[in-house]
Parts: C-alpha cells; structure tokens; sequence
C-alpha cells in the first residue's frame, strides 16, 4: 500500500532539500537540461524502490541524470507517434475543408460535412489515446529505470503488466499528482493577491512546485515499485 503521507512530507526530511530542489528549479528552466529532471525522478525512483527516499538523490551527475532523460524522452516520443500522425491528419483535413470552403455547390457542403466528421473522430482518438499514455507514464519510468533501455521500455505488454499489479494503488499516483497540484495552485493563487511579499512567494513556490511534484511522483513510483515486490 502506497504512503500517502509519507510520499508527500519525504522530501523535507532531506536537510539539504532547498537546495536541492533549487537546483531543480533553476535546471527546469534552462532548455535541453531540463530532461536532467527526469533522470533526476529515475535515480529517485530507484532509491525509493530500494527503501532510501532520503536523502533525496544530489546534482553531482547532471550528465548521467540528462542521459537518462533524453532516453526516456525518446520512449515517450515514440509512444507519442500516433498523436502527431493523427494531428497531421487533423492539419491536411482542415487544409483541404479551407480550400474548399472558396467553392460552392452540394458537393463543397457534402465534403465539408464529411471533413467535419473525421475530424471528430480524429480529435476523439488523439484525446483517448493521449489519456492511455498518460496512464502508461508510471509504467513507462518504472520500466526505464529496471531497464534503462530505450527497446525494453517500448514494450506495450510490459507496461500494461506493471499497471495491473495493483490497480488501485496504480491509480493512488495520479490521485495524488493531481491533488496535490491543485492544492499548490490554490495557494500560488492566493498569494498573487497580496502585493510584494505574497507575489514574490508565489514566484518561489511556482519555481519549486515543479521538482517537487518530479520528487513526489519518483516516490510514489518508488512506493508502488517496493510494496508490490516489482523487481527492479
């Protein structure tokens, strides 16, 4: 059973968590670097899996952490490829319904109608099978970090098999992610309306929200890993 509490207050057990979260922060916002947080959330997810949440993995590899972070980016791309053909489709179809909107007559409003309803479609598929990669995420870092290869972790049936250990506490991750991020939100929005001091801490928090909740999901991942007795 996944420890809700105990993925949440984690971090702060770190003495150096400020720091090291800082540091995530200013990584995130620099291009290409940034996918050293997704190593960052693998090396996490391993420590966590191995019963060591804390201290929270330092910076000292960035090299390694943004090697880990371009594989994996290249899994999720690849995942990803039908949403961009399904796009490209979308695109040409709305292409061809532009130029025919100039023209006139039966024929123009029948292929208009029927533009109309692949796009639909279209738009149905590409939403439902970007909720099925959004579904697959946990299963696709915990896959790269047992494998840390870009082949292994291609493997649909792998994937589905990891999900469906413990469905239930499967589902607890994006529970929380979601939770957890709404409830940030709620506060950085607050803060926003006291001048000065209230805007400055909603810009600090909104900096560190991002390698947090990287750290939070790498936990509970971590979590699902150890209680289900996931080899890793």
């Amino acid at each position: 059973m996944i420890d809700i509490g105990r993925a949440i207050q984690h971090p702060t057990e770190d003495q150096n968590w400020p720091s090291k979260l800082g540091i995530g922060a200013l990584i995130s916002i620099v291009p290409i670097l940034n996918f050293a947080l997704v190593g960052y959330a693998i090396e996490h997810i391993k420590n966590t899996s191995d019963g060591m949440d804390v201290p929270l993995p330092t910076w000292d590899n960035v090299g390694d952490k943004l090697m880990d972070g371009l594989r994996l980016i290249v899994v999720t791309s690849v995942l990803a490829l039908p949403i961009i053909a399904l796009t490209c489709i979308f695109g040409v179809l709305g292409g061809g319904l532009a130029a025919l909107s100039s023209n006139q007559g039966e024929v123009r409003d029948a292929a208009v109608a029927g533009f109309g309803l692949i796009g639909l479609v279209l738009s149905c598929l590409t939403f439902l099978y970007g909720l099925l990669l959004a579904y697959l995420s946990p299963s696709v870092y915990i896959r790269y970090t047992r494998t840390r290869e870009i082949g292994a972790s291609l493997r649909i049936g792998e994937l589905f098999s990891i999900s469906r250990v413990n469905t239930g506490d499967y589902l607890l991750i994006f529970v929380v992610i979601i939770a957890i991020a709404f409830v940030i939100g709620l506060i950085v929005g607050v803060l926003n309306f006291i001048p000065c001091l209230g805007q400055i801490l909603s810009l600090v928090i909104a900096l560190l929200v991002g390698p947090y909740l990287v750290v939070l999901f790498a936990n509970l991942c971590g979590q699902y890993v150890r209680s289900n007795n996931i080899v890793l």
